[in-house]
């Protein structure tokens, strides 16, 4: 038999299995249907607080290989529902037909599935082996599953769970503690205890000791988030700077045609001058505004002399508009083999027309901008980004230094991951500034998706962030989460504001994930501890 056909058989039975237990298996697609509109675009974010209990009642009592599937079921429902756009940014700028363009949507909600199904599994596994409760081993296991889902195996921590709460600012400062892990967990554990009482399946000591515990809980939280808020609303600034956040709107389709560059410039260069008048200290364009390739030396081949041409064109508009230009560009690079690269790059250029420094994107976009497993799946998967090839990594992040501010820059994608922004905080940052360019989601829940996403990143470091973006979705967010200066999407202007500099390190700052670290020792070490332990009269 070939493999293929043992997959297929593999997915048919699994398949099968569900549709034999038609109850169960619609509390799970219930179950991600509700955490798909507790998040953005719909952002009805109290049904995360309820949305987990259909999936826990389907668990319940049901042998484990149905668990799983059951976590399974739910988690693909909840990333269809929550990752469509990717349909709509195949079809617009790939040139997939949408029939085909469901194919990567379907595979990549399949395989995210699997963290939900691997949680759903180990936490009723612990809870039945070692007889306890699932008020404990549900946390556990989901915030274990999300730190995984963050970095392996290609990392793509979008929408964990805890995100659905960015708007409740009480209980999101928790997360200068615990990072965004800590809401997760705290959601999973609100919806056990909410199942305990609901269904009464447990005694009425353990419902009782279960609620207590919850209240007790939700009660620090909220008055710590409270306190924490009244603190830093009152907190003396440690400076300000006065930035222009232009939001040029430029078309996708249109971004890469050599054709429209002039006009594409002049965009830029007219906001820039719009900014400066305003009195901007620094004026901050999206990523890849510069639709050339800027390199950080005059030096460029003889096949690239319009790009030349462009990059002195941008150099003297800083010296023209008397004021910094942070900016994104794509940028030509060489490897240690020789062959020809590229960067994602952010470069500052300073008031009198001379390259300061760049940074070079880190975290990539998988499947967009590079292609993991490239010798086994480079040649069926499709670029997505026009108007340079291959993109290659950066190996640091740069402090950049303006007007009294210490900057770091987040592109695009970054702004997902707490550990980029808690390592510019380490290296004494006091504002996060994040270039995006969010046209290829269209009118989608994703612009809102990342703005909610990039709240976090504030909240847990302390810092305020800029965010500017091709499209939209633009916005200053301050370090309490809350987002001010947001510009609708695909509107042209240039919004100038003082943004007051924090510096301050939190505890996440100074121990990172260690929260979600101890969610994933503790989770294996009670499934160790439950494979270990003589099995009892369990559902198996």
């Amino acid at each position: 038999m070939r493999r293929s056909d043992t997959i297929k058989g593999n997915i048919f039975s699994a398949v099968e299995k569900l549709a034999l237990n038609p109850g169960r298996s619609a509390l799970g697609v219930l179950s991600g249907l509700l955490l798909a509109l507790s998040f953005p675009k719909a952002e009805v974010g109290l049904l995360a607080w309820v949305g987990l209990v259909p999936l826990v009642e389907a668990c319940s009592a049901a042998p484990l290989g149905r668990v799983f599937r059951l976590g399974w079921l739910q988690g693909f429902v909840f990333n269809l529902a929550s990752l469509y756009w990717i349909v709509i940014t195949l079809d617009r700028f790939a040139g997939l037909k949408p029939i085909f363009a469901v194919i990567p949507l379907v595979l990549l909600a399949a395989l995210l599935a699997l963290y939900t199904a691997l949680a759903t599994w180990a936490a009723e596994f612990t809870a039945r082996r070692l007889s306890l409760s699932i008020g404990f081993t549900w946390p556990l296991a989901w915030t274990a599953a999300e730190w995984l889902r963050t970095y392996f195996p290609i990392g793509f921590p979008w929408n964990l769970l805890g995100y659905s709460a960015y708007r409740n600012l009480e209980v999101i400062q928790v997360a200068e503690l615990t990072g965004i892990y800590g809401v997760s967990a705290l959601i999973v554990f609100f919806n056990c205890v909410l199942w305990m009482v609901v269904f009464r399946r447990q005694t009425r000591r353990e419902q009782t000791l279960a609620l207590g515990t919850l209240t007790f809980v939700m009660v620090a939280v909220v008055f710590f988030g409270a306190a924490r808020l009244r603190e830093l609303r009152a907190m003396t600034s440690a400076g300000s700077l006065k930035v222009g956040m232009v939001q040029g709107n430029i078309p996708q389709g249109l971004k890469w045609d050599p054709g429209f560059l002039a006009s594409s410039f002049e965009v830029y260069a007219e906001q820039t001058r719009f900014a400066a008048r305003a009195g901007a200290q620094l004026v901050i364009w999206p990523e890849t505004a510069a639709a050339f390739l800027f390199q950080a030396s005059d030096r460029y081949p003889a096949g690239l002399a319009l790009d030349a041409v462009y990059r002195a064109r941008l150099l003297a508009l800083a010296r023209e508009a008397r004021a910094p230009i942070l900016f994104g560009a794509p940028a030509l690079a060489k490897a240690d083999d020789s062959e020809a690269g590229f960067y994602n790059r952010a470069y500052l250029v300073s008031a009198a027309g001379t390259v300061v420094s760049y940074y070079d994107k880190m975290q990539l976009v998988p499947f967009g901008e590079y292609v993991p497993l490239a010798p086994l799946l480079g040649t069926f998967v499709k670029r997505l980004v026009h108007g340079f090839g291959d993109l290659r990594a950066g190996k640091r992040q740069t402090i950049f230094a303006v007007g009294g501010a210490r900057l770091a820059v987040l592109i695009c994608y970054e702004s997902i991951f707490p550990e980029l922004a808690r390592a510019a905080a380490l290296k004494h940052a006091d504002l996060l500034v994040n270039i995006t360019n969010d046209s290829w989601y269209g009118r989608s829940s994703a612009p809102y998706q990342l703005l909610a996403m990039a709240a976090v990143r504030s909240v847990e470091t302390r810092l305020p962030m800029v965010r500017v973006a091709n499209t939209g979705i633009s916005a200053v967010i301050q370090p309490t989460g809350e987002t001010t200066a947001q510009t609708p999407l695909f509107s042209r202007g240039t919004e100038v504001e003082t943004v007051a500099l924090a510096r301050a390190a939190t505890f996440h700052t100074l121990v990172g994930d260690l929260f979600a670290e101890a969610c994933l020792v503790g989770a294996a070490v009670l499934a160790l501890l439950g494979w270990l332990r003589p099995r009892r009269s369990m559902t198996v």
